[in-house]
């Protein structure tokens, strides 16, 4: 194959891969566009992988994540280039690994593991992890999400378009057939969950004024009662809790107390907790009529945002109704907090959100869409309010059950439910990407070391 050939089939991959993921959602497109790719990397060598590699990366990020641009303005093309270089380095290796051992059967099983093992790295690990626009985000939340999560999915994703594209007409057949299994899951997803009892009343807000006399006045003006109520992510940007330490006014926590007071409720809402040197917490505080139940520190604060310092618990809250899980935002993004808070006791999940209206409609929905899989994975009920969207509810088996329109200020009133339970995922499948990694490595450590076959052999690039 040529080589301006190569990065053709580079960039269309690249292109089809973009409407894998929201706004469009074209799924199927994931069995089409890393194949392709793929294709392109067999018998490229390292060095011309990895650049194919990049090229793919940069046309899918760069088109996926064009939103970044309306936050980071022209920085955003380094940051596109930051994360294609992540697939880059999978290319490249793939590449490698296919010229200096042209005889391997095992090249597709090679080639999944290290796709996957790199973009876990990059996705939970890196300095600068960002786990969005994965192959199993693509494929969307399926049955196999509470055993082995959205990485353990994307694995079998990639291993069908290697097994397509590096493997014999034995192996081929198997990939169609590994495609078939998977397109039936993506097609017969996990069915709304019916859940039996009362189950515990939320009041989500929707506003993007991000202004906590706003939300007071919203929330006291509905009829509400005998719940939850839940602010957005940064509804009081001060330290609202009154002390000897910082100072404050106690007025505004005396409104806070008369609210869950009159309205029989429990508070969850976002706030700052104030940290010496002038540095401080993004926190989910909980309030009741008792008093102050606790607070969550987020745990994965937003890159080159002021946006806190990164806590280090990943504990629920007791509340009257049960345990809550109250992670903010950014920290639902990744599977490790939500996981290790299910692990930790939480039965259901009040989440705090931020998704600023400049931000694009774009980056909300896809952003939306990775609370339904940390839902699935973990098997809870998720409540979400959003500053413009999208504020959700969201059951065990990742359906949204409802919402409010995007960039439109307004309450959403729903029921969660409580679980103990815990999935297989929650338990041992979240070690799945470990065990990539690790196979990967090792894998890669024994094709270094293997002298190569004398047909076709190169030195490392």
């Amino acid at each position: 194959m040529s080589t301006p050939l190569r990065f053709l089939l580079a960039l269309i991959s690249g292109g089809l891969a973009v409407f894998a993921f929201p706004p469009f959602s074209c799924w199927s497109l994931a069995f089409v566009a890393w194949p392709i790719l793929f294709l392109a990397v067999k018998g490229s060598g390292g060095s011309t992988g990895f650049r194919l590699g990049a090229v793919h990366g940069v046309m899918l990020y760069g088109c996926t994540l064009s939103w970044f641009l309306k936050i980071f303005g022209p920085a955003a093309v380094a940051l596109w280039l930051i994360v294609a270089l992540f697939t880059g380095a999978a290319c490249g290796l793939i590449g490698w690994a296919d010229r200096r051992h042209p005889q391997m059967k095992w090249l597709p099983l090679y080639a999944a593991l290290v796709w996957t093992a790199v973009e876990y790295f990059r996705s939970e690990w890196f300095w600068l992890r960002f786990p969005w626009m994965t192959p199993g985000l693509a494929i969307g939340p399926t049955w196999l999400s509470p055993f082995i999560g959205v990485y353990g999915t994307g694995f079998f994703v990639v291993l069908t378009g290697t097994l397509l594209a590096l493997g014999s007409r034995r192996l081929k057949l198997m990939s169609l057939s590994l495609i078939a299994a998977l397109s039936v899951l993506a097609v017969n997803r996990p069915a709304p969950v019916r859940e039996l009892g009362q189950g515990i009343p939320v009041l989500a807000l929707q506003s993007e004024q991000v202004d906590f006399e706003s939300y007071l006045e919203t929330s006291k003006a509905s009829n509400f009662r005998d719940g939850v109520i839940l602010w957005p992510e940064y509804s009081a940007r001060f330290e609202i809790k009154s002390s000897p330490e910082n100072g404050n006014s106690p007025r505004d926590w005396i409104k806070l107390a008369d609210l869950v007071r009159d309205k029989r409720s429990v508070l969850v809402f976002g706030t700052m907790k104030d940290l010496p040197g002038g540095k401080h917490y993004n926190i989910a505080r909980t309030l009741d009529e008792s008093g102050d139940l606790g607070w969550h520190a987020k745990n994965r604060p937003v890159h080159f945002m002021n946006d806190g310092e990164p806590g280090k618990s990943a504990e629920p809250i007791v509340t009257r109704f049960g345990k809550l899980g109250t992670p903010i935002c950014f920290d639902c993004d990744y599977t490790e907090v939500i996981r290790r808070m299910v692990a930790n006791g939480a039965e259901a999940f009040t989440v705090p959100s931020m998704d600023a209206e400049t931000w694009t409609a774009r980056e909300h929905l896809q952003h939306a869409e990775l609370f339904r899989h940390r839902a699935l994975e973990n098997g809870r009920w998720f409540a979400v309010a959003a500053t413009s969207g999208l504020t959700q509810f969201i059951d065990p088996h990742g359906n949204r059950v409802s919402q409010l329109a995007l960039m439109e200020e307004g309450v959403l009133e729903g029921v969660i439910h409580l679980r103990q339970d815990k999935t297989f995922f929650t338990t041992i499948g979240w070690l799945f990407p470990w065990l990539v990694l690790v196979a990967a490595l090792v894998a890669t450590a024994w094709l270094r070391v293997k002298v190569p076959s004398s047909k076709g052999q190169v030195p490392m690039e």
